[in-house]
C-alpha cells in the first residue's frame, strides 16, 4: 500500500484483530523508530509525513534506521482496551528484539508501550529521561544559531518535551516569557520558572492561563510574541502560511514533529526568520538510546548527565554542519538538514525518498 504523496519504499502492515497499522519507511532495513499515536481516526497521511520525518533524524546523525509510525484507530470510549490489544499484536508481530522503537505520542502513554519498550533493546531507565534528553537537544539547537543567555522564549505549547526545553533553556539563562494554553495565553516579562509551570500543568492541565499566573491573552497571542525564540509543537502544522505571516520571534524551533507546514516555511524564510529543522533539534535522546548503531545494548541504567552532554555534543554538532550549508545553495537551515541527511542515504546506497519530512 503506498501514499500517492510519497515515492515507495513505504510499506504498511495492518496488525492483526485490532484497527492499527505500522507505516515503515525504507522496508527493507532491520530496524524501524518512531512513534505510535491513538485517536478516533489516525490518518495515514499524517503517518507517512511522521515516518519520513524519524527516517531523515537518524539519517542527519548517520545513522541507518528507517521511520516508523503507528497508528491506533479507537473511539474514546474504548482507547483502553483497544490500545493494549493494539501494543500486544504489535509486541508479537516483531520479526526480532530492536526491530521496532517506538515512543508514545498523542493519544498514547509510555505505560501503554510498557510491553513495546520491553522489545526495543535502549538502555533501562531511558523511557523516563527521554523528554529531558530531546528538551536539552532543543537549547542546544537553538544555541547553535543564537546564545541562550538573555533570550526570550515563547512556548506555544505545554507538553512534557516543551517543558523539558524551557527547563533547559531557562538553565542556560533564557526567559520563559509567554506560554500558550488550550484557552488562551499567557505573559510575564519577568520570566517563569519552568518548575513551577511543570507543577501547575501537572495540577491544572494547561486549560485555563489564569492557573498560569501572569497576564492573560489570546490563544494566538503566543505566535506574535515580542520574543527571540518560538518554541512550536502542538500538532503537526501548527505554524501555517497564515501564521507564519504574524510571528515576530527571530528563531522558530520545534517540540514536537513537523510543526511548521512547507508553505509557511517559506513565508518565514522570506521574512528572515529562522526555522530550525524539527528531525534534528529533536534528536537529542538518540545517542543515549544506542538505536541505529552496532554497540551491545546498555546492561545498566543510564547516567542521565552523560546521556545529556552526549546528545547536547552532537545535535550541536549537526546543527553547526547544516548552518555552515545555509545561506548558499540552500536558503533556509531545514532544507539544508534535508540535503545533509539525503546525503548519507544516498552515499549508503539508498534511493533518496520522495517527499520530504514538511508539513
Amino acid at each position: 500500500m503506498r501514499n500517492p504523496g510519497h515515492d515507495a519504499p513505504m510499506a504498511v502492515t495492518r496488525l492483526d484483530d485490532v484497527d492499527a497499522f505500522v507505516v515503515r519507511d525504507l522496508d527493507s532495513l532491520a530496524v524501524h523508530a518512531g512513534v505510535v499515536r491513538c485517536a478516533p481516526k489516525v490518518l495515514l497521511d499524517s503517518s507517512w509525513t511522521l515516518a519520513r520525518a524519524s527516517t531523515y533524524q537518524f539519517a542527519a546523525l548517520g545513522l541507518e534506521v528507517g521511520g516508523a509510525s503507528v497508528g491506533i484507530n479507537a473511539p474514546a470510549a474504548e482507547r483502553d482496551a483497544v490500545v493494549a490489544r493494539a501494543t500486544d499484536a504489535l509486541a508479537a508481530s516483531l520479526p526480532a528484539p530492536g526491530a521496532l522503537v517506538v515512543d508514545a505520542a498523542r493519544g498514547v502513554t509510555d505505560a501503554d508501550l510498557t510491553a513495546v519498550h520491553a522489545l526495543d533493546g535502549r538502555p533501562p531507565g531511558f523511557v523516563a529521561l527521554r523528554h529531558e534528553l530531546t528538551g536539552a537537544g532543543i537549547a542546544a539547537a537553538v544555541a547553535a544559531v543564537r546564545p541562550l543567555d538573555g533570550a526570550t522564549v515563547a512556548l506555544e505549547s505545554l507538553d512534557a518535551t516543551a517543558l523539558a526545553f524551557a527547563a533547559a533553556a531557562h538553565g542556560a539563562g533564557a526567559r520563559i516569557v509567554t506560554v500558550a494554553t488550550t484557552a488562551g495565553s499567557a505573559s510575564n516579562p519577568d520570566g517563569f520558572d519552568p518548575a513551577e509551570l511543570a507543577a501547575l500543568v501537572a495540577e491544572h492541565g494547561v486549560q485555563t492561563p489564569a492557573a498560569l499566573g501572569g497576564e492573560p491573552g489570546d490563544a494566538a497571542g503566543v505566535f506574535g510574541a515580542d520574543v527571540d525564540v518560538l518554541a512550536v509543537g502542538s500538532k503537526l502544522g501548527a505554524v501555517d502560511h497564515t501564521t507564519a505571516a504574524g510571528v515576530a520571534a527571530g528563531v522558530v524551533v520545534a517540540t514536537n514533529w513537523v510543526p511548521v507546514t512547507a508553505r509557511a516555511l517559506a513565508v518565514l524564510t522570506r521574512r528572515d526568520i529562522t526555522v530550525l529543522p524539527d528531525f534534528v533539534a529533536l534528536a537529542g535522546a538518540i545517542p543515549a538510546s544506542g538505536v541505529g548503531t552496532s554497540a551491545p545494548p546498555a546492561s545498566g541504567p543510564l547516567d542521565a548527565d552523560a546521556a545529556v552532554a552526549a546528545g547536547t555534543e552532537v545535535v550541536g554538532g549537526v546543527m553547526a554542519e547544516v548552518m555552515a550549508a545555509t545561506g548558499g545553495e540552500w536558503p533556509n537551515p531545514v532544507l539544508a538538514a534535508c540535503a545533509h541527511a539525503e546525503a548519507f542515504l544516498t552515499a549508503r546506497g539508498h534511493e533518496v525518498p520522495f517527499g520530504r519530512p514538511l508539513g
